[in-house]
C-alpha cells in the first residue's frame, strides 16, 4: 500500500510538471508579442477597443504566469524530502519585510512595512512587524521566503478592505519559533476551516467572489511546515479576520 501511495505521489508530481512547462512556452510567446504591441499602441494608433483587448491578454497572461510559479513552487515543495535540503540560520525580521513586500506588489497595492508603533492612515495595505531584530530560524531558506510570502499574500486577498491591516509577529517560545500572521479581514467561514489545507481546495468568499489560485498555497505552506518537523493551526472570526500560526521547533 505504501508502495502505491508513493507510485502515486510520484506521477502526480511527473503531471503538475508536464502541465507547467507544456503552458510555459505558449504563454511566454503570448504575453511577449502583447507587451510589443502594447509598447506601439501610440505609434500604430490602435482604436480604444484594439488597445483595450491587448492590455486585458497582456494582463491575464501575467495572472496566468503568477498561476503556473505557483504550480511549480508546489512540486518543488510537494517532492522534496527532508533530508534532500540545505537548512541554513535565518534572520526572521529582514525576510519578512521582502516577502511582505514582494506579496504587496503583486496585489498592485499601496503598501507601507512599519515597525510596531506606528500606525497608517492611507489607502492601501499596512503590514505591522513585530519581531526581535536578532531572531533566526534554522531551515530552508527558498521554502520559509514560500510559506510566509504565501501567508501575507493570503491575509491580503481575503480582505475587501480599502485599508488592510496585517500584523506578522516572530517569537522564541524556547522550544520553538513561531510567526502569526492576523489580518482583520472577513475572516473564514466555519466549514471552510477543517478544508482550507486540502489541495486544491478553494473558498468562494462572499465579499470578494472567487478568488483566483488553484487552492495549492496553504497546503504548500503546511508540507513545509511538516518537512520542518513544525505545525501550523488557524484561528478565525468571521467579519473580525483570522490568525495563521507557524511553529518551527529549535533544534
Amino acid at each position: 500500500m505504501e508502495k502505491e501511495k508513493n507510485t502515486a505521489s510520484e506521477i502526480n508530481a511527473k503531471a503538475l510538471s508536464l502541465i507547467s512547462h507544456k503552458f510555459k512556452t505558449p504563454l511566454s510567446i503570448i504575453t511577449g508579442y502583447t507587451e510589443a504591441m502594447l509598447a506601439q499602441v501610440t505609434k500604430e494608433k490602435y482604436s480604444p477597443f484594439t488597445a483595450k483587448a491587448l492590455e486585458e491578454i497582456n494582463q491575464q497572461g501575467d495572472q496566468l504566469s503568477k498561476l503556473l510559479d505557483k504550480l511549480e513552487a508546489f512540486n518543488r515543495v510537494l517532492t522534496a524530502q527532508q533530508n534532500g535540503f540545505q537548512k541554513q540560520e535565518i534572520t526572521l525580521k529582514p525576510l519578512i519585510k521582502e516577502c511582505a513586500a514582494k506579496a504587496i506588489e503583486q496585489e498592485g497595492d499601496v503598501f507601507s512595512v512599519s515597525p510596531v508603533g506606528m500606525e497608517n492612515t492611507k489607502k492601501g495595505t499596512f503590514v505591522e512587524i513585530d519581531c526581535p531584530d536578532h531572531l533566526s530560524l534554522h531551515c530552508n531558506e527558498e521554502m520559509l521566503r514560500l510559506c510566509i510570502h504565501e501567508l501575507i499574500a493570503n491575509a491580503i486577498k481575503f480582505n475587501n478592505k480599502l485599508e488592510k491591516n496585517i500584523k506578522v509577529q516572530g517569537t522564541n517560545h524556547g522550544d520553538c519559533i513561531s510567526i502569526s500572521i492576523r489580518d482583520y479581514g472577513t475572516g473564514i467561514r466555519p466549514h471552510d476551516v477543517d478544508r482550507i489545507f486540502e489541495t486544491f481546495y478553494q473558498v468562494d468568499d462572499d465579499f470578494t467572489g472567487q478568488i483566483n489560485g488553484w487552492g495549492l498555497g496553504l497546503p504548500m505552506v503546511q508540507r513545509i511546515v511538516e518537512l520542518h518537523n513544525g505545525s501550523i493551526s488557524v484561528v478565525s472570526d468571521r467579519g473580525l479576520g483570522s490568525i495563521f500560526t507557524v511553529n518551527f521547533p529549535i533544534l
